[in-house]
This record gives structure tokens, C-alpha cells and sequence, in this order.
């Protein structure tokens, strides 16, 4: 029993570890094919499109991302920003844009869970076909308001797109760091994934789905990694996230290191959290259901923190 254990914990690190491996040089494959091919047009087909942008305190900062999505819009589009225990003019500031606002105050449920659950709710009551998830803080690529919307749902299925962190001027040294380790997150592993028919995890900004996924759907939660509980949920429903690389979304690294330091701690804790709270269920479920892409997700969520894996592959 006792050998069995050691065996367990000196081959799960070399297996999550070849896992990544795999991912990545599958990616680069992908990644050679991408840039020789040319960038698919958007598709022609029209869908009601709602682009829903949860913001806290966003009001210095939103309107570059409001008016990229205006550019984008078509007629039978809008937008819907739900302005959550906001203290300052987000609500104001949108509304003056042209922009439909509706206001959440609820102190003790905080987290973009809620404020994604508020707006999924206020939607009813004039449903689109497609809802695009954007964070307050990023910039649209050029079509790929379209690209997702076309995408999700002549699929069934959540689509999220390439999501990139930039350096912004100033940036202290090491940055660059980051850039390339956030391009192997966010670019080459859901590309790699995507060439071997597998899903990819959600990012939580930049993702689209048809209406009828979020529906009814327990989004409200203060997860500080909702966005992958929510792919999890969904590819146990059979509707695993699929990567859609041609539209991009970008927005930058906070400037300062400490602020680099606490967004870096929460997606990490986030991230550890998940894999205590979702992973043993998950592949528990793919393994009754023979749910291949469940499966998939749940053992690239078992994957910690790059550089934690590194330190405990080192110690075994």
C-alpha cells in the first residue's frame, strides 16, 4: 500500500508534466500551420448578439472598451454593463455613452460570478442568441465580436478567444517574462489542445456562448478562477469550451510590481483552488459518462501553477 503511494507521488508530477509538454509542442505544430495559413473571414450569418461587461469601479477606464465594441455592432446588437457595488460613476459614465447600464448593490455577495449572474438574469427579459463575455479592461480585435458570435452558435458550444496580456509603457524589467509565459497559457497550449480535437479552458474574458448555456445556469459565486469552474460545469454538460484563435482580445499587466504580484497571487489561488475543489469530481464524472472532453479539462486543471510544478517535479 505504501509503495503504491510513493509511486503516486513521484509519477502524477512526471504526468501533468508530460501533459504540458505534450500541449505545447502540439501548439507549436499548430502555431507553424496558423501563421503560413490565412486568417479565416468572419462568417455572414446574423445572430442577436449581446456583449455583457461586468465592472467594478470602472468608470476611469471602460469607455476605450465600450467604444471597441461599438464598432462592432450590428444592428440587432447591444451591450450590457452591469455595474456592480460600484462607489464610483461607472453607471453615469456608460449611460452617457449610449450604453444600457443596470446596477447591482448586494456588498455581501461580491465577486464577478454574481455580477455575471445579475446580468445572465437581466438578459431574459430580452434574450439575444449569443452573449459575449468581456472584462471592463479589455480591447477587441477587429472582428471578433463576429468571429465568437458566428462561432458559438454554429457550434452549441462556448467559444473563447485568444486572450492576450500586454506590457504597458513603463513596464519594469522582467516583463517580458510574463509576455512569454502568458503566450504559452493563452496561445500555444489552446492551440495545441484545439489540433488534438480537445477543449480548452475558459479565460473569463473575450468568451462567447449561446444564451440557452447560461440560462438557468448557478453562475453566482466568489471564485477568484470562475471562469474555469464554468467550463468544468459545461463540459459536464456536454458542451465543452472550444478555442477560437482567430478573435483576439488583449489588455495590459498592472504597471507596478505589487500590483503584478497580487493579480498574480489570485489567479494562482484561484487556480489551486479549483483543482482541490473540481478536479477528483470531474474526472470522476468523465470516467462514468466516457466523457472524453470533460476528462481533458479536468487533468489540464490538475496541472498547478507552472512554476510550482517545476518545484515539485524537482523535489521528486
Amino acid at each position: 500500500m505504501l509503495s503504491g503511494v510513493v509511486i503516486a507521488i513521484v509519477c502524477l508530477p512526471a504526468l501533468l508534466t508530460f501533459v504540458w509538454f505534450s500541449e505545447v509542442l502540439a501548439g507549436c505544430f499548430a502555431l507553424r500551420k496558423e501563421r503560413t495559413s490565412p486568417v479565416a473571414a468572419p462568417g455572414t450569418l446574423s445572430h442577436r448578439t449581446t456583449v455583457l461587461i461586468p465592472a467594478h469601479n470602472e468608470g476611469a477606464g471602460i469607455l476605450p472598451t465600450i467604444r471597441d465594441v461599438q464598432a462592432q455592432l450590428g444592428p440587432n446588437d447591444r451591450i450590457l454593463v452591469v455595474a456592480d457595488n460600484c462607489t464610483d460613476d461607472t453607471a453615469a459614465i456608460v449611460q452617457a455613452a449610449g450604453v444600457e447600464a443596470t446596477v447591482r448593490a448586494d456588498p455581501a455577495r461580491r465577486g464577478k460570478g454574481y455580477a455575471l449572474e445579475f446580468g445572465v438574469r437581466h438578459l431574459g427579459l430580452n434574450p439575444p442568441d449569443v452573449v459575449v463575455i468581456m472584462d471592463a479592461d479589455c480591447r477587441l480585435g477587429e472582428t471578433a465580436l463576429r468571429h465568437l458570435s458566428d462561432s458559438a452558435m454554429a457550434s452549441g458550444r462556448p467559444v473563447q478567444s485568444l486572450y492576450f496580456m500586454l506590457a504597458p509603457e513603463n513596464a519594469p524589467p522582467g516583463k517580458g517574462v510574463n509576455l512569454f509565459a502568458w503566450c504559452i497559457k493563452n496561445w500555444i497550449r489552446p492551440l495545441g489542445l484545439k489540433l488534438l480535437g480537445l477543449p480548452t479552458q475558459l479565460f473569463g474574458t473575450g468568451v462567447g456562448f449561446p444564451l440557452s448555456l447560461l440560462l438557468g445556469r448557478d453562475l453566482g459565486n466568489s471564485r477568484l478562477a470562475e471562469d474555469c469552474a464554468l467550463g468544468i460545469a459545461l463540459a459536464s454538460a456536454g458542451y465543452p469550451p472550444l478555442f477560437v484563435s482567430e478573435a483576439r482580445v488583449h489588455s495590459n499587466f498592472p504597471v507596478s510590481q505589487a500590483g503584478s504580484g497580487q493579480q498574480r497571487q489570485r489567479w494562482e489561488k484561484g487556480h489551486l483552488d479549483n483543482i482541490v475543489d473540481l478536479v477528483p469530481g470531474a474526472l470522476a464524472k468523465s470516467l462514468r459518462d466516457r466523457n472524453l472532453g470533460l476528462a481533458a479539462l479536468a487533468i489540464d486543471m490538475a496541472r498547478p501553477p507552472l512554476s510550482l510544478l517545476v518545484l515539485i517535479t524537482a523535489f521528486c
